[in-house]
C-alpha cells in the first residue's frame, strides 16, 4: 500500500513546488515594473531633499555674507525652504519604504534560505537601507536576470553594460555639461542669484537633475556589473558627486553637532568640493564619449596609417605593463620556493630552474604552456599582417 501510495505523494509535492515556482516567476515579472517605477521615484525625491537640505542652506549662506540680513528680509530675498514640498515628499519616501520593506518580507518568507539564495537576501536588507537601489535589482526567480524598461528582462554582464554604456553616455554627457552655466551662475551671477528667485529655482533645478542622473547612472551600471567594487573604484569620482551633498547634510544634524563635527564639516567647503568633483566628472565623461565614439579621430579625419601608429604604440604599452607583470610574478614565486626549500630543508642548487622565468620552483611551472599560447597568438598575428 505504501508502495502505491509513495510516488503519488511525491508528485503532488513536485506539482506543488511547480506551482509555487510558477506563481513566483509569474509575480516577480509584473513585479518588477512597479518596483522599479517607485524606487524611480524614490531618487528622485531624494534629489529634491538634496536640494532642500544642501543647496538652499548654502544659498542661504552666500546670500548673507553678499547684503546684511536687514536689506535681505525687507527686499524679500531670503532663501526660505519650502516646507510643504519637503513634507510631501518625506510623506512619499515614507509609502515607498513600506512597500519595499513589505517586499523584502515577501522574500524572506517564500525563498529559501541556501547559499544560492543569501546574497539576495542580503540585497534585501539593503534595498530596506536605502529604496533607491532596488531600481535594478536581480530577481532568482528570472535566474538571475535584470528588467530594464524598454529592454526587458537581460542577464547582466559586461556585454550589457557596454550596450547601455552607447546608448546612454552622449545624454549623460549633456546632462553633465548642465554643471557649466551652474558654475557660472554660482561664481559669476551671486547678485543676481539672491536678487531673483527664478534664477535660484532654475539652479536649483539644475542642479538635482545633475544629481538624480548621476545617481541613476551609478545604480544602474552597479546593479549590472558582475564586479561591483572594482566599478566603484574605477567610478569613484561619480560616487563622490553622490554622496558629498548626503555627507555635508550631516552638519545639520544634532549628532554631527554633539560630536564636534559641525567645526569639520562646513557647507561652504563642502559644496566647492561638490563643484570641483562635478567639474572633473564632468570632463570625464566627456572623454569617455570622445574614446567611446571616435569622435576625436572623426572631427580631426586622422589617417588610417595614424591611426595604425597610434594602436601599436599603445599595445607596446601593454606588452611593456605585462612584462612588469611577469617580473612581479617571477619575485613572489622566488619568495614561494625560498618559503618551500626553508620548511623542506632542500638546498636551492638542488632545486630545477624553469628556462623561460628562470626561476627555481618544486612544481612543474606554467610559463612554458603560457609562452607557447603566446607564441601561437604572435604567429597567428604574423599571418594575418601578411595576408593583409
Amino acid at each position: 500500500m505504501d508502495r502505491t501510495h509513495r510516488p503519488r505523494h511525491q508528485e503532488i509535492e513536485m506539482k506543488k513546488r511547480f506551482d509555487t515556482k510558477v506563481w513566483l516567476r509569474w509575480f516577480a515579472g509584473r513585479n518588477e515594473v512597479l518596483m522599479f517605477s517607485l524606487a524611480l521615484i524614490y531618487l528622485v525625491c531624494l534629489a529634491v531633499l538634496v536640494v532642500i537640505w544642501v543647496d538652499l542652506p548654502g544659498l542661504q549662506e552666500r546670500a548673507e555674507q553678499l547684503i546684511d540680513a536687514e536689506s535681505l528680509e525687507a527686499a524679500e530675498m531670503a532663501v526660505v525652504a519650502p516646507y510643504g514640498l519637503e513634507g510631501a515628499v518625506l510623506v512619499v519616501m515614507l509609502g515607498i519604504w513600506c512597500v519595499v520593506v513589505g517586499e523584502a518580507i515577501v522574500h524572506w518568507v517564500t525563498r529559501p534560505w541556501d547559499r544560492e539564495h543569501l546574497r539576495h537576501h542580503l540585497h534585501s536588507g539593503l534595498f530596506c537601507l536605502c529604496p533607491a537601489l532596488r531600481m535594478c535589482a536581480r530577481s532568482p526567480e528570472m535566474h538571475g536576470r535584470i528588467w530594464l524598461p524598454g529592454l526587458g528582462w537581460r542577464r547582466g554582464g559586461r556585454r550589457l553594460q557596454r550596450q547601455l554604456e552607447r546608448h546612454f553616455s552622449v545624454p549623460m554627457m549633456v546632462v553633465a555639461l548642465l554643471i557649466m552655466p551652474i558654475l557660472i551662475i554660482e561664481f559669476f551671477l551671486k547678485d543676481q542669484v539672491a536678487a531673483y528667485r527664478w534664477l535660484r529655482i532654475l539652479l536649483h533645478g539644475g542642479t538635482g537633475v545633475i544629481w538624480f542622473a548621476f545617481a541613476a547612472e551609478f545604480i544602474l551600471m552597479v546593479s549590472i556589473a558582475e564586479k561591483k567594487l572594482e566599478y566603484c573604484k574605477e567610478h569613484w569620482i561619480d560616487l563622490a558627486i553622490i554622496l558629498l551633498p548626503l555627507v555635508s547634510f550631516l552638519r545639520t544634524l544634532s549628532l554631527a553637532k554633539a560630536t564636534r563635527l559641525a567645526d569639520l564639516m562646513r557647507i561652504q567647503q563642502l559644496s566647492n568640493l561638490a563643484r570641483a568633483y562635478r567639474l572633473r566628472g564632468t570632463a570625464i565623461k566627456a572623454l569617455r564619449v570622445l574614446i567611446l565614439f571616435d569622435l576625436t579621430e572623426r572631427i580631426l579625419r586622422v589617417s588610417d596609417e595614424r591611426r595604425l601608429e597610434k594602436l601599436e604604440t599603445q599595445l607596446a604599452e601593454m606588452e611593456k605593463h605585462s612584462r612588469l607583470l611577469r617580473q612581479r610574478i617571477a619575485k613572489l614565486k622566488l619568495k614561494c620556493v625560498e618559503q618551500e626549500e626553508m620548511s623542506a630543508g632542500m638546498p636551492m642548487a638542488e632545486i630545477p630552474i624553469c628556462a623561460v622565468c628562470n626561476v627555481a620552483s618544486l612544481q612543474p611551472c606554467g610559463c612554458v604552456t603560457g609562452q607557447d599560447s603566446m607564441a601561437s597568438a604572435d604567429t597567428g598575428g604574423d599571418q594575418n599582417r601578411r595576408a593583409i
